[in-house]
């Protein structure tokens, strides 16, 4: 009781904290920014907080887990009576060694290897969860579960280094070079400590593999040596202990599609190639998956598994019991051991699960209200009490088979009981992250219809009947929840919706026909947002969609065709037609192309402005000049395959730092020169950032931008900058103002290599920054690429169309209720849990549709800064609201605060 009562003591100051923050933030900003200025910061801190939270929803909705608990670990085979098959473990892991490119020409990526594969080891294909990381594999390898992503590394979770580590004499070594390798094992010091170990596990990260597209001769050739690498390693070891007691895992962490870009969900980079051999490996298994054959007609078995079911295999050969979070089950047969081992390992696999399982039953039966609430038909605490006496039982009593088979029935009910328990609160889950989803939708549909409404209407506020009630629901549910013992993230997301439909109800107008007037905005939400799904599982759709698009806005050119609408259109095709030619991008990529077009592309970044007679002052042009013959210098470094000198690194962070602030610093002050500086700096940062095609044909996409503008001014039609009398001419210019940001957002995406059907990134965004790809600064390079293209848009609008400047807000409105839309099908129509334990493919999508506002209203809030300073026309209708809120605010005293 007194734990039930500090839980809601704890829950209703949680909210009172909430409450008064964002009353003093709003009343505080009021007072310091002014009017307008406040408007518009309240406005993106309110939609990046919505969406963070609807963010958080999905995260939960995808990523069932249960909270990372401290258990017990079980015994390991030793202290059973078995000792262990290996004495040591070496994993060499790589990054981005998809399946096919390991087993294709006669398994030629594994030539060094070859012949221990044919001899005495197993191969196989593990599949990988969402998103292909790096740090997401290490922890299904080792750990046995697959994490949900973040940005901060965790380490609260129990893992096969933590086992050896608890053992007798474990000793853990990792290395992040094979050289590193060699010279650590070479030391006397060093192989003294290794020679007294009882146990010994080393990890051999070989990242400096990825960072190009598989067909590369590049990667090629990296691939070779580090295969060489691999076999000279193994050759040290076997004659370093000399007694074949060491064990083998060769595997990646993920796969790489054609561009050399991972992290999407596509079977290319979920299907990770592995090896193992050494002590305690069968050569040939009974369940095989399917059979490879090799030229030289040579038979191989070929295994398919989970990527977490390597991290049980790995600690059963070296004899210690599976992580203590490990959600896998021990593949069998795969073991050359005794069946009194084999079944013991199977044993210690049936406990472990077993004791997660009843740390989440008692878990869920502290809650207060448990006795009222569903519970997991498989398993109980009787149950689990009862499959471990039994176990223990059988094997006491020599009854191996039944023993055998009891433990296998226990690890299979108890991965369904884990499974009923992760995904507990499932279904309300979706339930609510829908409604707050709808919540969200209407109340940027009562905004927008507001303009078609009378211009003193009155708001219903948030002291009424329906939204005292509705908080007070939420807040009992929340507490519910929370006294239930459920992880605060699903107490979060389960109270989410009604906040939003409380600020919901509260914008409504008192009377008028509100009800009906936001329906009719589905016909400018829909067809664009269906566009945007076909798009994810098609690359055709957008394709058509662009040329389409951009031939209806420049229409009137069609009927009397100048040379720039002529050239225009050529560019327009061009750019269509590649992002319809998927195979052509992959040509594009191989060695034979990428070092011409990416001079081609610093070529053009140079030339465009002098072609376009922009005016610039002679350090930019130095500044930029410099860059690019740095950067060639680089490159050409880089494909010799020889050490970049950290100066020239150092030279290509000023530059980044550069290229945005002397945006901000310049002293020329009329919008179309900064638009200038932008599209220059900008675009010669991204050339830095790219490699082949990439910043080819973000500088054509930006340049056909361009041109499309002139060219609708020259065809003489009423353009967005004419004065539009009535306001739902203003909402429909502003839902084709948003269809084109969209539009141009994705082809970007999808032009430069970042997916829309699977958001990935190329690890060579960061070869002229960073030594590797692996480096914890690799996200920012990606999303400083990503967003580069979207930025020279987004500037393009505030420099050149006033009514783009005037009506951001309404615009981003329409832009959030298209891609609100999107998410809303993946919520509904995707089943989240059918791949448990591992995320549903569609999880990268969804996400995707949810960061476009987050990461475009990022865009528009850096072109703010860049036109910071400029008289640019301030939105009439910013002011009127200012006036309605310095209205709605009381004054700001003493006694107030």
């Amino acid at each position: 009781m007194k734990l039930a009562l500090l839980q809601t003591f704890l829950w209703c100051s949680f909210s009172v904290v909430v409450n008064v923050s964002f009353v003093l933030y709003r009343r505080l900003t009021y007072r310091l920014v002014g009017k307008v200025h406040v408007l518009m910061e309240l406005w993106k801190s309110k939609v990046v907080l919505v969406h963070f939270l609807l963010l958080m929803c999905l995260m939960r909705i995808f990523y069932q887990s249960g909270p990372l608990t401290q258990l017990e670990p079980q015994k390991t085979l030793l202290d059973m009576g078995v000792p262990p098959a290996a004495d040591r473990l070496v994993v060499f892991l790589l990054e981005g060694l998809r399946a096919d490119t390991l087993f294709s020409d006669n398994c030629s990526g594994a030539v060094y290897i070859r012949d221990l594969i044919l001899r005495q080891g197993l191969v196989g294909i593990s599949k990988t969860s969402i998103p292909t990381l790096t740090r997401s594999a290490e922890v299904a390898l080792f750990a046995g579960f697959n994490p949900m992503p973040s940005i901060l590394p965790t380490s609260n979770f129990d893992t096969i280094f933590n086992r050896t580590l608890a053992s007798d004499k474990g000793v853990v070594l990792r290395f992040s070079h094979l050289s590193d390798f060699r010279r650590r094992l070479t030391k006397r010091a060093c192989l003294e400590k290794l020679w007294y170990a009882n146990r010994l596990v080393m990890l051999v990260n070989l990242a400096e593999v990825g960072g190009a597209s598989p067909l590369d001769i590049g990667f090629q050739v990296k691939l070779h040596n580090a295969q060489r690498n691999i076999r000279d390693a193994y050759e040290l070891i076997e004659a370093t202990f000399n007694d074949s007691k060491t064990a083998y895992l060769y595997t990646s962490a993920h796969g790489l599609t054609h561009f050399g870009s991972h992290g999407g969900g596509s079977d290319e980079e979920r299907e990770a190639p592995f090896l193992l051999w050494g002590a305690g490996v069968k050569h040939m298994t009974e369940n095989i998956t399917s059979d490879f054959v090799l030229n030289n007609g040579v038979s191989m078995q070929l295994h398919k598994l989970d990527q977490i079911q390597l991290a049980p295999l790995m600690s059963a050969l070296i004899g210690l019991p599976p992580p203590v979070n490990n959600l896998a089950n021990l593949p069998q047969g795969y073991m050359k051991v005794s069946r009194e081992y084999a079944r013991k390992s199977v044993h210690l696999n049936a406990l472990q699960l077993l004791n997660q399982a009843k740390a989440i039953i008692r878990l869920h039966e502290r809650g207060v209200f448990h006795k009222w609430l569903p519970k997991g038909e498989d398993l109980d605490l009787q149950q689990i009490a009862y499959y471990q006496n039994q176990m223990d039982h059988l094997l006491h009593m020599g009854w191996r088979s039944k023993a055998l088979e009891t433990s296998t029935l226990a690890i299979k009910v108890a991965q369904k009981s884990l499974k009923f328990y992760h995904g507990y609160y499932h279904i309300p889950l979706v339930v609510t992250t829908v409604l707050a989803l709808l919540g969200w939708q209407f109340y940027l549909l009562v905004k927008l219809s507001q303009n078609v409404m009378p211009p003193h209407y009155m708001r219903r506020g948030y002291l009424t009947w329906c939204t005292i009630c509705l908080a007070s629901l939420g807040l009992l549910l929340g507490e519910m929840v929370f006294l239930q013992w459920a992880p605060f993230m699903t107490v979060i997301c389960l109270v989410v919706p009604f906040g939003i439909w409380c600020m919901t109800l509260a914008a409504l107008p008192q009377n008028g026909g509100w009800i009906f007037e936001p329906l009719k905005h589905l016909r400018w939400i829909v067809a664009p947002a269906a566009l945007i799904i076909a798009s994810i599982y098609c690359n055709c759709p957008l394709s058509l969609a662009y040329i389409l698009c951009v031939g209806f806005y420049n229409r009137r050119g069609w009927v009397h065709p100048s040379p720039k609408f002529l050239a225009w259109l050529a560019l327009v095709v061009l750019l269509g037609g590649f992002l319809w030619s998927q195979r052509g991008m992959q040509i594009l990529m191989t060695t034979n192309y990428r070092v011409v077009l990416q001079a081609i592309s610093m070529l053009v970044v140079i030339v465009r402005p002098c072609v376009l007679n922009e005016n610039h002052k002679w350090k930019v042009w130095i500044i930029n000049g410099g860059i690019l013959i740095v950067a060639a210098i680089g490159i050409f470094l880089k494909e010799m395959g020889k050490p970049v000198p950290i100066y020239l690194f150092a030279a290509n962070w000023a530059y980044l730092i550069y290229a945005f602030a002397s945006v901000t610093c310049s002293s020329r002050t009329t919008p179309q020169y900064r638009l200038e500086l932008i599209r220059f700096n900008l675009l010669t940062l991204h050339v830095l950032l790219s490699d082949s095609y990439v910043s080819l044909f973000a500088q054509g996409l930006i340049i056909e931008y361009q041109m499309g503008l002139e060219v609708h001014e020259e065809s003489k039609e009423a353009d967005e900058n004419v004065k539009i009398r009535t306001s739902s001419k203003q909402l429909q210019m502003c839902y084709r103002f948003a269809v084109s940001i969209l539009l141009y957002f994705y082809a970007s995406l999808f032009g430069t290599g970042h997916w829309v059907g699977g958001f990935t990134y190329l690890a060579n965004s960061a070869r002229l920054f960073l030594p590797d790809s692996s480096s914890g600064l690799m996200p920012l390079l990606v999303l400083i690429h990503l967003l580069i293209p979207t930025i020279v848009i987004m500037a393009s609008v505030m420099a050149l169309s006033s009514f783009g400047r005037q009506h951001i807000r309404t615009i981003f409105s329409s832009l959030m209720l298209i891609c609100n839309a999107v998410v809303l099908f993946f919520v509904v129509f995707v089943p989240h849990n059918a791949y448990w334990p591992m995320a549903h493919p569609s999880v990268v999508q969804a996400l995707l549709a949810q960061l476009t506002v987050i990461l475009i209203l990022a865009c528009e809030s850096i072109v703010t800064l860049f036109f910071r300073g400029l008289n640019m026309n301030k939105c009439s209708d910013w002011r009127q609201e200012a006036d309605e809120f310095e209205s709605s605010c009381p004054p700001m005293t003493s006694t107030t605060v």
